[in-house]
């Protein structure tokens, strides 16, 4: 989660991601034809494996030498041109690839030696320019490329791979979490949040397969010696066998035997100095030339002392001259170059040229759809560089949305408001207030459930967000709060609360046509027969029709999750109306048996607050068709009263502890009841009988009777609602704190802990 401060000199940092699409090796890979990959591979395979077997003639046994040392020289190459490690994240399989391919050579290579007594060109060459002919320099030379080999080379690039394998396991929890406090700030998307996951994971696998495929080079060099000393013993009885005399065999045999190892070795060391190069190569923009010129031109003042020294070198006697001079002159001249280009870089640049960066007008007209301002006292909370566990709290919030009510809840942006009271926070929806709060960070909520016998000094405050009178306390008061009966909530938990009930009580504003879109489209995936022929242009329900369904039915708190029963739903009541009212009523019927387990109690019953048949015969003939709307046309004082009784018999089951209570009343009476509630008792659910499945028990616990006079009562839609009245009705079903003993703020936070 970021802090946003536009209204700040200063943003909190936040980290910016290469596009995936500007990488050129993933691009290179992405375009990369599967199946002729596919093909080459094996086929190289195969052709190892012929080696292994076939005996090779001298002419294709030089060409597959000459693939080996061009092959080790492209890798070379490619390894220095790569930015980070992971470009060449396939790099350990290759290894294996290139050492099975020289032990194959080996083989094939060892078999004309013994055979023929000639292995081709190649071996001959080598053993004659590079070893001079001579067996005793060869053989040292041979040995000198071993020992680099093994002792130098392989041994650091297997310790810097163990290491980094095991330092980038123990950074994976903190990356992780930066990850997801950067997801759940918008800053990045959960594409790109998923492609950071997988880097990380990737990182970790790579350096620990190059420890083991350190491994394989060696074991490269260790079969080096014993095949070298096999050739030149074999070679020797094998040539003393055909009447060569014992001076000729060693002669020819060690020849051939060195100049074997040596093809064998130098392609290894190669291979062997690209992993290391690898393995201690850091993340860079850069290739590793041009990390070095960038790097050691950065200032001139040590290569001119660089020069100097070189040049004093010169001085000493029995060294030689000439060379100490003309590297110190090189040094000298490097050095005047890097001074010039650092005097262009810090010639200021002209005024007329110099334009400040403003904001582009366009980025103003963005809204951000869920935001949360907080004080300046409240940065700290919601700072993403201190791994606040806010951030993982939100993203189970944004969780629980999607697995409640079948929404993905847009990302939640934070951002500091100075014109805010230092300790305040406001929730927005579009930029718009919609609730309001104050934290103390480093304090306790604690709440009186109605047990608490001694009091604890605290200072007084409303609980956000059912408007409780509570206390904020210090960190040292917190047992004794809790001894003494009181709930405790830290500070987080309770913004977290108040965030999540807000976005539940706003979820149909947060569900916009493309989000029902890109639901469409996912369930499409699984189900195209039905989406194809109910949503769309073709279909019989536009995606207006279904956000406008979707929205009444997420007004009402009930999930959408069901999208498959919700369309077949609509299906069948679309081609008879397109009232959104009507089409509402009936999915939910087909939604039942989700409403009766949302409502249903620990004892799997539903605690409802019925209507009188005679009142409820009364109010059905009174509804009235206005618009799209069906109403009821009570005379006020029946609504009034009838609102009155429902507050009060809803108040009194919420005191006796009963968090789920619904108003049950016939079907036809349901949507105009609700709204017609909706001003004086929002909490209360509103169902029709048909909305509860068959042999649910239900345990009425109060019936609402008309009131007497309400016969005589002329029907008079435009009378006026006298407001002490409605503040009489909502004082009614305002729960009192020292009764909230099972409903109430308490299970709600401790669930959000």
């Amino acid at each position: 989660m970021a802090v946003s401060q536009k209204s700040r000199s200063s943003r909190l940092p936040g980290e910016s991601l290469r596009d995936p699409a500007s990488d050129p090796a993933q691009a290179g890979l992405d375009a990369s034809p599967a199946p002729a990959s596919n093909i080459i591979l094996a086929v190289g395979l195969v052709i190892i494996l012929a080696t292994l077997l076939v005996p090779v003639p001298t002419p294709l046994m030089d060409m597959l030498l000459a693939c080996s040392i061009s092959l080790a020289v492209a890798i070379i190459v490619i390894t220095l041109s790569a930015k980070e490690a992971l470009e060449l994240s396939t790099f350990p399989s290759l290894l294996l690839f290139t050492t099975l391919f020289r032990l194959s050579l080996n083989v094939a290579s060892t078999r004309l030696i013994l055979l023929q007594g000639d292995a081709g060109k190649i071996i001959r060459t080598f053993g004659d320019f590079v070893a001079g002919g001579s067996i005793v320099v060869g053989l040292v030379i041979f040995l000198i490329l071993v020992v680099i080999q093994f002792i130098v080379i392989t041994k650091g690039a297997e310790r810097i791979s163990e290491v980094s394998a095991r330092f980038t396991l123990d950074a994976m929890p903190g990356k992780q979490m930066a990850i997801d406090a950067d997801l759940n700030a918008g800053i990045i998307t959960e594409t790109q949040a998923n492609e950071r996951r997988a880097k990380i994971v990737k990182e970790s696998e790579f350096y620990g397969a190059m420890d083991g495929a350190s491994k394989f080079i060696r074991g490269d060099a260790k079969a080096g010696l014993v095949i070298t000393a096999v050739n030149l013993i074999g070679g020797i009885a094998m040539g003393y066998s055909r009447g060569m005399t014992v001076a000729t065999a060693i002669k020819t045999y060690s020849i051939l035997s060195v100049g074997d190892g040596l093809v064998s070795q130098i392609p290894s060391v190669i291979i062997s100095i690209s992993s290391g190069f690898l393995v201690t190569k850091i993340s860079s923009s850069r290739s590793i030339s041009q990390d070095f010129s960038r790097q050691f031109l950065a200032s001139s003042q040590p290569l001119m002392i660089a020069a100097s020294i070189i040049a004093a070198m010169a001085l000493v006697p029995g060294l030689p001259k000439i060379p100490f001079v003309l590297l110190a002159v090189g040094t000298a001249v490097l050095g005047r170059l890097t001074a010039q280009s650092e005097k262009q870089q810090q010639k200021p640049s002209a005024p007329a040229t110099a334009k400040p960066e403003k904001e582009p007008v366009e980025e103003l007209l963005d809204v951000d759809r869920i935001s949360v301002h907080v004080g300046v006292r409240l940065i700290s909370m919601v700072d993403p560089r201190k791994h606040n566990t806010i951030f993982d709290r939100i993203a189970a919030l944004r969780r629980g949305f999607a697995q409640q009510l079948g929404i993905i809840m847009p990302l939640v942006r934070l951002r500091d408001n100075i014109s805010l009271e230092p300790n305040a926070y406001e929730i927005r929806l579009s930029d718009q207030p919609v609730a309001k709060g104050r934290l103390e960070p480093s304090m306790y909520l604690a709440m009186d459930p109605g047990t608490v016998q001694q009091r604890v000094v605290g200072t007084a405050t409303t609980e956000p967000v059912y408007g409780l009178p509570a206390l904020w306390i210090t960190a040292d008061n917190k047992d004794k709060a809790e001894l003494a009966g009181y709930t405790v909530i830290d500070a987080e938990s309770v913004f977290i609360t108040h965030l999540s009930e807000t976005l539940k009580k706003h979820a149909d504003e947060l569900l916009t046509r493309e989000d029902v879109q890109l639901l469409v489209d996912r369930l499409r995936k699984s189900q195209p027969s039905l989406v194809g022929d109910i949503v769309g242009a073709d279909g019989q329900v536009s995606i207006g029709l279904l956000q406008r369904v979707l929205r009444n039915l997420l007004k009402d708190g009930v999930p959408i999750r069901e999208l498959i029963t919700i369309l077949e739903s609509l299906s069948e009541g679309a081609a008879k109306t397109k009232s959104v009212a009507v089409l509402t009523e009936l999915v939910r019927k087909s939604l039942a048996r989700t409403i009766t387990e949302q409502y249903k109690d620990e004892a799997g019953k539903i605690s409802a607050i019925t209507l009188e048949p005679a009142f409820e015969h009364q109010m059905v003939s009174t509804l009235r068709q206005e618009g799209a709307e069906i109403t009821l046309a009570l005379p006020t004082e029946v609504v009034m009263e009838a609102s009155r009784k429902i507050a009060q018999a809803w108040k009194a089951a919420m005191d006796k502890g009963m968090d789920k209570v619904v108003l049950l009343c016939d079907s036809r009476l349901r949507s105009p009841l609700a709204a017609m509630l909706s001003r004086t008792v929002p909490p209360l659910p509103v169902l029709a009988y048909d909305e509860i499945v068959l042999g649910t028990d239900i345990e009425p616990i109060e019936t609402i009777a008309a009131q007497d006079s309400a016969g005589s009562v002329e029907l008079d839609a435009e009378s006026a609602v006298p407001e002490e009245q409605v503040q009489g009705i909502r004082s009614a079903w305002t729960p009192q704190p020292a009764r909230q003993t099972n409903g109430g703020l308490a299970p709600a936070l401790a669930g959000a802990h």
